[in-house]
């Protein structure tokens, strides 16, 4: 006989097969309307594209949703590998469910997910009645929950977010967070003549990377301020045209791979090099496995005007990223991560996101911003914004959700605030009568090719939501 662990690893390969990056997870909605289907169940969807299935419960016990959302970020780390295209291939190493490296892996929230079609297939007769949301859009700014239509929360007393990222801990708030965006014109000009001239590419990579929320207060580095920093300090040795620069993947991954071509006035690989040694003996203790790749290119016949390129670099100079402010707990408070630099439709486009608790924090890093910008001919627009969870202390759903983890584990759980937006900041607007709680099992690296779930979490994970989902179908109706 399969364990939980098997049958919710089997439900979450399966929702691996279907492609689903942040705005194509139609194909995915469908699949899993169609298996619950298959259950007898009713699935529907709003005009959003979130999908809803109630089931059914214990008559008179308050309506309990279950919430996860179906969208991933898909980090590349092998050329071969198109997210819209490719199925996530998860392999077992170590006591790890992860990937062998070519994308990340999608455990958030897949890993909810499939706990929640585990819930589905195993009816309980000891639960409330239950509405499994499944909701699109979540990793560009909580889209599916900001426009989730209200009845999908109409009733409901009770929501488990299943966003969580660590086993034991139970998230009562978090951050509010800010998708900036920033444009300059690309220009270029004629690449010198250089008797002596010589054009590397120079890419930085084997970082960490990782999630700009949970992972944002451990110091790793970003690969596209190293690669500003390796380039600034290589024009002070040897003068350069740009001929290229892009790097990091999303605005709320911390980029872990960054390239830049240039054009040197002569030979430069050996003050590269040194250069480079420097900033890695600063960063190896977190960032171990960081490199250098320097490899010859042919001379280009355009290079980057002397204004563009100057100003991205004094923009990666002064550009506001990493911790701003901490809670005296230890916690992350207030952060900026600038996580993604590329070129479309003649532009230079820079994605940042902000995450703060504190709403002066978040106005002084979005002027910080806009101010170096402008000064270096960038426009900038705010893409997204949602606001934070406010802390619910005390609450009846935190309460037995403690009470759960101690039965399941023999160990207190930890409550706290998060710095990470969760959807519950959006659904709380559509019903303020609810109480939210977010609670997950333990997932490493999210959003990075290294991000893994640790597998002996989940049965313990699924024997508590069953403990408290049992506690909530005799908890009294308020």
């Amino acid at each position: 006989m399969e364990t939980i662990e098997q049958q919710v690893r089997e439900l979450f390969c399966w929702l691996c097969q279907t492609p689903h990056p942040s705005g194509e997870e139609a194909a995915l909605r469908e699949r899993i309307a169609d298996r619950l289907r298959g259950l007898g169940l009713h699935p529907w969807a709003d005009t959003r594209g979130n999908l809803v299935c109630d089931l059914p419960g214990r008559e008179g016990a308050p309506l309990t949703a279950v919430q996860a959302h179906i969208d991933m970020v898909c980090a590349v780390g092998s050329p071969d590998y198109v997210p819209s295209r490719d199925p996530i291939r998860p392999i077992v190493r170590d006591g790890f469910l992860c990937t062998a490296g070519e994308s990340s892996l999608g455990a958030d929230c897949g890993a909810g997910a499939a706990v929640m079609l585990w819930l589905a297939e195993h009816p309980a007769p000891q639960r409330p009645p239950l509405r499994l949301l499944f909701t699109v859009d979540e990793e560009v700014g909580l889209g599916g929950a900001r426009d989730l239509d209200p009845a999908c929360v109409d009733g409901v007393r009770y929501l488990i977010n299943t966003d969580g990222f660590h086993w034991g801990r139970i998230v009562i708030g978090s951050a509010g967070g800010v998708r900036e965006h920033f444009t300059r014109a690309l220009t270029h000009s004629n690449a010198p003549e250089l008797p002596n001239g010589r054009a590397y590419r120079l890419k930085i990579s084997g970082l960490r990377g990782g999630h700009s929320g949970f992972d944002i207060g451990k110091t790793r580095a970003n690969a596209l301020i190293l690669l500003g920093e390796l380039l600034r300090e290589i024009r002070m040795e040897s003068p350069f045209a740009l001929i290229d620069l892009s790097g990091g993947t999303a605005f709320n991954a911390i980029p872990y791979e960054a390239t830049a071509d240039i054009l040197t006035i002569a030979p430069a690989q050996d003050a590269i090099e040194k250069i480079w040694d420097k900033i890695y003996a600063r960063i190896q203790k977190n960032d171990p496995d960081a490199r250098l790749e320097i490899q010859d290119i042919d001379i280009p016949n355009r290079v980057w005007s002397g204004d563009t390129a100057s100003g991205l670099l004094t923009v990666l100079g002064g550009f506001a990223d990493g911790v701003y402010a901490r809670h005296p707990s230890g916690v992350v408070s207030d952060s900026s991560n600038l996580g993604h630099i590329y070129y479309k439709d003649g532009m230079v486009c820079l994605d940042a996101m902000l995450r703060c608790m504190d709403a002066q924090a978040e106005q002084a890093l979005q002027l910080s911003h806009r101010t170096v910008c402008a000064m270096c001919g960038f426009a900038g627009q705010i893409v997204s914004r949602y606001p934070a969870w406010p802390a619910q202390d005390n609450g009846t759903l935190q309460t037995l959700a403690a009470q759960c983890y101690l039965d399941a584990t023999g160990q207190e759980a930890e409550v706290t605030v998060q710095h990470v937006g969760l959807e519950p900041s959006h659904l709380l607007a559509k019903n303020e009568q609810m109480e939210c709680i977010c609670v997950g099992m333990e997932l490493l690296d999210c959003h990075s090719p290294q991000e893994r779930w640790k597998l002996d979490t989940i049965e313990p994970f699924v024997e508590m939501i069953q403990r408290l989902l049992s506690r909530l179908s005799t908890a009294p109706q308020p």
